[in-house]
């Protein structure tokens, strides 16, 4: 991968080669799998999915007392506790967020995955424009966490730790996406 470059116009372009595209494109997709608990047709806004009314009384049937935090870590990551010393704040705060911010996620994702489909599996330029970047960002960001949480980094300590690795580790090749993706999100940034 090249350094993201702003050009003409504002768009922001970089070379990616197929296998980056095919990593990118696997990762942006268990991304979405992940968030939309492999139903990302049944995580539209409820404005495009029907009635409000209907979306707001199924909010209000769940619950609130009833644990909604979720086993895996990629997921607690992406979506942590509002409140952590109150669980009835927290429930509430969730149940009346988690798939605004889902349905976002998913988007977002959609829209990286279309880009990167458009570059002919690295054949051509990657081209973003400016408006689309932070849609770009949170996705970066998004699956960097998924990777983060997958490795168990937690701070700078445990990845610095992580990065002395040897190459034999089976976990130096997702070290290696995860500084990857630094440098993505890095150079999306500074050409920004």
């Amino acid at each position: 991968m090249k350094r993201f470059q702003r050009r003409r116009g504002g768009v922001i372009t970089t070379r990616l080669s197929g296998y980056e595209v095919e990593l990118l494109t696997s990762l942006v997709h268990q991304l979405v799998e992940l968030v939309s608990d492999g139903e990302p047709e049944g995580l539209r806004p409820a404005e495009e999915s029907g009635d409000l009314f209907e979306q707001l009384t199924r909010d209000l049937q769940v619950d609130p007392d009833e644990p909604e935090v979720s086993d895996d870590p990629v997921l607690r990551r992406l979506f942590p506790t509002a409140y952590p010393h109150d669980a009835a704040a927290s429930s509430d705060f969730r149940r009346f967020t988690e798939r605004d911010l889902k349905v976002k996620k998913v988007r977002d994702a959609e829209l990286v995955l279309g880009r990167l489909t458009e570059t002919g599996e690295g054949e051509r330029d990657l081209k973003i424009p400016r408006e689309e970047a932070d849609a770009w960002l949170r996705t970066l960001t998004s699956v960097r966490l998924a990777v983060a949480a997958r490795l168990g980094i937690t701070d700078a300590e445990t990845a610095e730790q992580l990065a002395e690795l040897s190459d034999e580790d089976p976990r130096s090749f997702m070290v290696s996406v995860y500084d990857w993706l630094g440098f993505a999100q890095e150079t999306l940034i500074s050409a920004l």
